[in-house]
């Protein structure tokens, strides 16, 4: 799902990200970064065809590594509904604290919401391949009820993207203790088991066990 990189890569991609965090992304110039990483402009644009395509690169990089952390924290938790809750709460925590949303919008406020609408297609596509991704695995492990994944994974990912831009309406997600009363009533019983009405509810996991599917 994501692109792997080498440590030339790895140098170019660390002085992106490290540029943007201090001035911003209009004014992170190839310029900049090339010094910054000790690598020409010349190899930059062999690896990266353009300042857009090294911004989306730094981007999606650092999706990865959260999404690579949450599995972490899902690995190393104990129970499904302690799995879900553990990754939702540690992704939505970095939709507010993540340095990429606090120092940007420290250092260039006037481009901040446009990094986060403009780009945040990649984001919320990276985010909903993942989560359909770890849905569709706990289905074929039996701790998840079967559905359509896509559609859930779509209402998380748009759900943390929406926080990140929106931070302060109606629950504190500040307050844990009310984050995560939110994420155990609305999204465990969400990713268990699905989009769920009165005619087409679906079988719980244990309702399944039950009859032997």
């Amino acid at each position: 799902m994501f692109r792997s990189y080498d440590e030339v890569d790895e140098r170019i991609l660390d002085a992106t990200l490290n540029r943007i965090l201090q001035v911003g992304v209009r004014r992170s110039s190839l310029d900049d970064i090339a010094r910054r990483c000790g690598i020409n402009r010349v190899t930059i644009y062999r690896r990266f065809s353009s300042k857009d395509a090294l911004i989306e690169a730094a981007l999606s990089r650092e999706i990865a590594r959260i999404l690579g952390e949450a599995t972490s924290i899902a690995t190393t938790t104990e129970g499904v509904d302690a799995q879900i809750e553990e990754t939702v709460l540690f992704v939505l925590r970095l939709t507010r604290t993540h340095p990429l949303v606090t120092r940007l919008l420290g250092v260039a406020p006037e481009e901040a919401l446009g990094f986060y609408t403009v780009r945040g297609e990649e984001m919320v596509s990276q985010g909903i391949e993942y989560i359909a991704g770890v849905l569709a695995a706990g289905q074929e492990q039996g701790v998840l009820a079967r559905y359509d994944p896509r559609p859930v994974a779509e209402l998380v990912a748009r759900m943390a993207h929406s926080l990140m831009l929106t931070p302060t309406a109606g629950v504190d997600f500040d307050d844990e203790a009310a984050a995560r009363g939110f994420i155990r009533a609305a999204i465990v019983p969400l990713m268990k088991y699905g989009i769920r009405s009165g005619d087409d509810a679906g079988d719980p996991v244990g309702e399944k066990r039950a009859s032997g599917a």
